[in-house]
């Protein structure tokens, strides 16, 4: 059986000339004591780790603890193009950080099962792109605040969620994984406990996405197993992670495969873009703009006028207003009728199950950051909601052949939310590995909580964030992706905790 590789997260590429500097964590017999004072009685696992600098700074390796004891202890500092080593113990933590700004570049889990041989890497590219612009995030000079909206729906309505912009350092980030071992990866999000929270499968020679915040690190464990050895630290655009074994003569095959040639090219095609949009790219690549309609937003408050003549003999008036405009969102009231809200939920509760989440290469697991309940349902379920697809046809001017299970629409989703339940800020599109994306989410409200549980925005507005609360029958639209192809960042959105009753919901992608 081939052993784990040793763990290299690649963001350039260098050289560096070795030497035979070491610094060690405790004495050999593994009795000694860890630079924190804690004891390394009963340890048997006793470890080099060389760490090549081929950077162009110098960087400091810290003694991070392990799972009992985090204090943080400085080793040494290695300059750029050399090496050292250092004597640690498998389960211990090696914290890398820029020498100058104090910088976390990496963590490293020391592990048995690998050569523990860490190269750390500069990326000049990246680090030339500048900051996004704030006018590009804070869009409130351009247009305007929710003040505008009007008392109909500002502030019972549509709201802020902050009256001051967030300043947590933990920005909400999308993140693409590429992974170059010879193996499928579990990775975990290191949430404290001794194992950490399960996030999903990135596939030997092969890729996975998911919602993360900066500062937040993740655990890398062989598919199948316990043994950890590696660690991910987000960085703010630092969106793909490319994962590749440090083994010169296994990387020169992979280096001839199609994936790692298209991976290349599109880590290229990213730092362009970036530098030039100050914005990640997030979806698939490479990717043509939409096709479908995208209703215009210019200002807040505009309004799009839509008729439909589909129930009765009264046609229905809806208007979709803009209450924001990065994310490109609408307000549309009185989108279902009563008789057709008690339908869907109806025919709803004795589908429902507890909600998952998760890429194809785990089929969706369950997580306490969606504790929902879901359902699906068929367009072709009831007469009723064939008519609502074609509804949507209209609202969305988009044409009825194209919201079908076989070309462009999902199945509804319909949500139930008890006390309590909650779905913890995320995106609807992904990076799937082909170009379809989830264009739009038209979410409607069904039953409202009796307290809380709206649908919010963390990053509209300039991170003051924005709530929703519609009232039954009404809905939102959003659209997960830009004009010119690439997902929206800023559509990052959550389903609020339910305070008091219960919520039902229902998603067309």
């Amino acid at each position: 059986m081939r052993a784990v590789l040793p763990f290299l997260i690649l963001l350039a590429g260098g050289r560096a000339e070795e030497d035979d500097s070491t610094c060690s964590f405790g004495d050999s017999s593994g009795a000694g004591k860890t630079p924190g004072g804690r004891s390394t009685a009963g340890v048997t696992s006793e470890l080099d780790v060389d760490i090549v600098n081929t950077g162009k700074s110098a960087i400091s390796i810290y003694w991070g603890g392990d799972a009992t004891n985090t204090q943080e202890v400085f080793l040494i500092a290695i300059e750029p193009g050399a090496s050292k080593r250092v004597h640690s113990f498998a389960g211990h933590i090696l914290e890398i950080r820029d020498e100058k700004s104090g910088e976390l570049r990496m963590k490293h889990v020391v592990a048995n099962g690998a050569d523990n041989v860490l190269t750390i890497t500069d990326d000049d590219a990246w680090d030339n792109i500048p900051d996004v612009d704030g006018g590009q995030l804070n869009l409130e000079s351009v247009q305007g605040g929710l003040e505008q909206l009007g008392s109909d729906l500002f502030p019972k309505s549509v709201d802020y969620i902050s009256q001051i912009p967030s300043r947590s350092r933990e920005v909400p980030m999308g993140a693409k994984f590429r992974n170059f071992y010879p193996f499928d990866i579990e990775f975990y999000f290191d949430d404290g406990t001794e194992d950490g929270a399960y996030n999903g499968i990135i596939p030997s020679m092969g890729r996975s996405a998911i919602n993360t915040y900066a500062t937040h690190s993740f655990i890398l464990c062989k598919r199948g197993t316990k043994d950890k050895f590696g660690r991910v630290t987000m960085k703010p655009k630092k969106n793909i992670i490319i994962i590749k074994p440090n083994d010169k003569e296994y990387m020169k095959d992979v280096k001839r495969t199609q994936f790692y040639k298209d991976t290349m090219k599109e880590l290229s095609f990213m730092r362009s873009y970036q530098n030039r949009t100050g914005l990640p790219w997030l979806s698939y690549y490479p990717r043509s703009p939409p096709i479908l309609h995208m209703w215009s937003a210019d200002y807040i408050g505009q309004e799009h006028l839509v008729e439909i003549a589909d129930h009765g003999e009264h046609p229905i008036k809806l208007r979709l207003k803009v209450i924001s405009l990065r994310p490109r969102v609408f307000y549309i009231s009185g989108l279902l009728l009563p008789e057709e809200i008690g339908h869907l939920i109806d025919i709803s509760k004795d589908k429902v199950k507890r909600s998952s989440v998760g890429n194809s290469a785990d089929k969706g697991f369950v997580t306490n950051t969606r504790t929902s309940r879901t359902a699906w349902i068929e367009r072709t379920e009831s007469d009723v909601t064939n008519r609502l697809f074609m509804r949507f046809s209209r609202v969305l001017n988009i044409s009825d052949d194209r919201l079908t299970h076989t070309r462009n629409a999902e199945k509804l989703q319909v949500v139930q939310y008890e006390k309590g339940q909650k779905y913890s800020p995320h995106h609807d599109f992904n990076d799937r590995g082909s170009p379809p994306q989830r264009f739009l989410t038209l979410f409607m409200y069904l039953k409202s909580a009796k307290k809380d549980g709206g649908t919010g925005f963390p990053l509209a507005f300039g991170r003051r964030g924005m709530k929703v609360t519609p009232r039954d029958g009404s809905a939102l639209l959003w659209y997960n992706m830009l004009p010119d192809g690439n997902a929206d960042e800023m559509s990052l959105h959550e389903g609020q905790p339910v305070g008091e009753g219960e919520k039902w919901g229902c998603n067309l992608w």
